[in-house]
């Protein structure tokens, strides 16, 4: 944490990604922003906090911001953190439930309390350090989690297979431009001349992540000569949910770097609680379809995400051509938030439909769940 002449600022770096900055300056009750500044950073150190991603730091954050704007609000003014009593809590507690679910607050209180648990000692009333070591007092009990609908099997069924097809087609484009690539860089005699000046394309691409100008192409259609683009994203999302069983967050997240060990591909997967863990997905030997199996396709999909991860130089696998990027290379990793729109497009592209003939709308939580259910059935 660093101090500037308005408030104290939180630095973070997440295990993916570019660091980013918490100004407490904005925020209301100044008294407040340097026990909880410290807290934050308390949460966000990279050896002995939890948070290891951006969008949990982000959420911390709104928290603070929130609760903050909560006690800007009462008619005594808060001279320091001290001043919070329990009743602040359940007051806010209640202000936020009334637009919010019971989850949803249940989740912001518990957040709030490690926050204020993590405050510098000595910094909290007696009362409320009682009461944050246990939540559960402030939330009251959660209400039950409804069950997820699972797909049908023809629903599911036919999902997988339209996936399993566009990836195919995928796959077959983008090896046909490596064979070009490489007879125009061994044998270029041997080309046609349209060939050549396809070929002549893919060289600028590889060297340089640029897409060239093609006159009457869009440049996407260009780009997805010798590279992945968010029209491919979708059905590669799809069999990567099926296949790898994980959350959607842990599956948009997953990292390039693994290695190979007895058969098997190992990586490190960061979850809520537990922080990185080790993850091992099987690799069926030859003769077996890497569109069926999570670690052949885990090692297809690093193998079709390179050159853009090259270019864009972040460590997630996810990375493609979207157009639009940090170092105007158009190379970037794809978001969770992306991918969701992107499956019902390419759902009702190809007229996929539910079971009362309504177009099939493609849930990530759902589809990870019938993947799972269908997995140990």
């Amino acid at each position: 944490m660093s101090e500037n002449t308005t408030g104290p600022v939180v630095r973070f770096t997440p295990m993916t990604g570019r660091e980013r900055t918490y100004d407490f300056a904005p925020l209301p009750c100044p008294p407040l922003h340097a026990p909880l500044a410290a807290a934050l950073q308390a949460r966000l150190a990279p050896d002995t906090g939890s948070i290891l991603t951006l969008a949990s730091a982000d959420t911390y954050f709104g928290t603070i911001r929130r609760f903050l704007a909560f006690l800007s609000m009462q008619d005594q003014p808060l001279a320091g953190l001290d001043d919070v009593r329990p009743g602040h809590l359940y007051t806010y507690r209640d202000i936020e439930g009334a637009t919010r679910s019971a989850a949803g607050i249940g989740r912001e209180l518990a957040q709030l309390c490690r926050l204020l648990q993590d405050a510098p000692y000595g910094s909290l009333h007696s009362s409320v350090w009682d009461l944050i070591k246990a939540p559960r007092k402030i939330t009251g009990p959660q209400p039950p989690r409804t069950a997820v609908q699972l797909y049908s099997q023809r629903e599911y069924t036919a999902l997988l297979q339209t996936a399993r097809t566009d990836a195919a087609e995928i796959i077959a484009r983008l090896t046909a431009s490596e064979e070009l690539l490489a007879a125009f860089r061994t044998a270029p005699d041997t080309l046609s001349e349209q060939d050549q000046a396809t070929a002549r394309l893919l060289d600028v691409m590889d060297r340089t992540g640029r897409i060239p100008h093609v006159e009457g192409q869009r440049k996407q259609d260009t780009a997805s000569l010798l590279f992945l683009t968010l029209a491919d994203a979708a059905p590669l999302f799809v069999l990567a949910l099926a296949l790898g069983g994980l959350r959607v967050t842990e599956t948009a997240d997953l990292p390039s770097q693994h290695v190979v060990n007895h058969g098997d591909v190992v990586f490190r997967i960061t979850q809520r609680e537990a922080g990185p863990v080790p993850c091992r997905w099987e690799i069926r030997g030859e003769g077996h379809d890497p569109l069926e199996s999570a670690g052949a396709f885990y090692l297809l999909l690093h193998q079709l995400t390179e050159r853009s991860r090259r270019f864009s130089c972040a460590p997630q696998l996810w990375n493609l051509w979207t157009g639009r990027s940090t170092n105007l290379s158009g190379h970037a990793p794809l978001s969770r938030h992306a991918a969701s729109p992107l499956l019902n497009t390419w759902a009702h592209r190809h007229h996929l439909t539910a079971d009362d003939g309504q177009p099939l709308t493609v849930q990530m939580h759902r589809l990870r769940a019938t993947a799972r259910a269908q997995a140990h059935s």
